[in-house]
């Protein structure tokens, strides 16, 4: 995907379960908007970091929670 000109990507290495995912992604989109309310694709690393942060508090297997990569700025 960055190839057709995204400047970041995030993916999963392998499969997830479906609960995780809602969950990752949920977090991630709330970290990812800045003050003014819009989304920061250079915030994107750092989302992902406090969405997964967030997910080890939880009784979610380790290979759940170490499934998803960024790619990019």
């Amino acid at each position: 995907m960055q190839f057709s000109g995204f400047r970041s990507v995030i993916g999963s290495m392998w499969s997830v379960k479906d609960d995780v995912a809602q969950e990752v992604v949920s977090g991630f989109y709330e970290n990812l908007i800045d003050d003014s309310g819009r989304l920061d694709c250079t915030r994107a690393a750092t989302a992902l970091h406090k969405a997964l942060k967030k997910l080890q508090r939880s009784d979610i297997p380790l290979e759940q929670r170490i499934v998803f990569v960024h790619i990019g700025v």
